[in-house]
This record gives C-alpha cells, sequence and structure tokens, in this order.
C-alpha cells in the first residue's frame, strides 16, 4: 500500500511540475493569451491594448501593448484592415499573442485588460496557456468572461486570487 502511496505522490509532483514549473530567479517562462472579441456591434478596436496577470504567489506579467496578433478564429467579416495588415481584435475574432515572463507557480487567478483610446471594445473571454518546450499550449488560468466593454484608460478585469467582488469584471488602481 505504501508504494502504491509513493508511486501516485511522485506521479502527481511531476504532473504538477511540468504544468507549473519552479519560478527561480532570471528563469522566464512562454505564454500565450487568447482574446475573443465579442461580434456584439462596434466591438472591434485598433486602440492599444495591455495585459496584466498573476498567480496568488505574486507572479506577475505585464504587457503594456500586445502586439503581432496570430488569429485563431476568423471573424465574419473578413480579415483585412486598411494597409493588408491584421492588427487584431476584430469582432468575432480569437486572437492569440505570445508573451513570457516569471514562471507561474499556480494557476493564473488575476487577469486585467487596459485599453488606451477611444473605441469601444468588447472582449468576451481570455485565457492564459503556457508554452511548454515542446510548443505544447497547456491551459494554466481560468477563463476570464468580459462580455462588456472596457472602460478607456484604466486596468479592467478579475483578482480571483484576493478578490470578494464575484465573478464581474471591475476596474483596478495599479497604475501605469
Amino acid at each position: 500500500m505504501k508504494i502504491k502511496t509513493s508511486i501516485l505522490m511522485i506521479f502527481i509532483f511531476i504532473v504538477f511540475i511540468t504544468i507549473f514549473p519552479p519560478a527561480a530567479s532570471g528563469n522566464n517562462c512562454s505564454y500565450s493569451v487568447e482574446i475573443e472579441t465579442t461580434c456584439a456591434p462596434s466591438a472591434e478596436t485598433a486602440d492599444h491594448v495591455s495585459v496584466r496577470f498573476s498567480d496568488s504567489l505574486g507572479n506577475l506579467i505585464i504587457v503594456k501593448h500586445l502586439k503581432n496578433p496570430k488569429l485563431v478564429n476568423s471573424p465574419k467579416d473578413g480579415l483585412k484592415q486598411q494597409g493588408g495588415a491584421y492588427g487584431g481584435f476584430q469582432r468575432c475574432a480569437i486572437d492569440m499573442f505570445e508573451v513570457s515572463g516569471p514562471c507561474m507557480r499556480q494557476r493564473v487567478c488575476s487577469l486585467y485588460l487596459k485599453k488606451v483610446g477611444s473605441d469601444n471594445w468588447r472582449p468576451g473571454w481570455v485565457k492564459v496557456l503556457h508554452r511548454k518546450d515542446g510548443g505544447e499550449a497547456v491551459p494554466v488560468s481560468y477563463m476570464f468572461y468580459f462580455r462588456t466593454f472596457v472602460p478607456e484608460n484604466v486596468w479592467y478585469g478579475f483578482d480571483y486570487c484576493h478578490s470578494r467582488r464575484g465573478f464581474m469584471p471591475h476596474a483596478a488602481g495599479f497604475g501605469g
């Protein structure tokens, strides 16, 4: 019985370390941030969008301007903007952004978006995936459901790590 319990504990430890690698000083991990823009009229934006996310231990990643989206799901109205380049955040689209930063040791439980500009952007949901060495993406966050227009120039989102505000997005005063 003790051998089976020991083997099970080792297996659980290996799975945990694989999904949530230890955060050592100087170690960075690669993440993919997937963002859906809803299909509501005027949901798209050309504004600058930032993201910040963290785990309950305080490991934090801030990306001040999400750039170079990879289109995961095509919007219904086509992909081209002026100049022919796809800039992301189109109606009905799911965009993926590659970011890196400190390795999260626990599930991402806090995520905020910030939009700088005057467009009315309405994200549907956001999730964070960890890119393992082989390139495989493993979900490491909750699914953060916005489904409302993001206010201008303020961090707006969720803190499931420490907040008692429930499942509604809210503004937060982080500065910058």
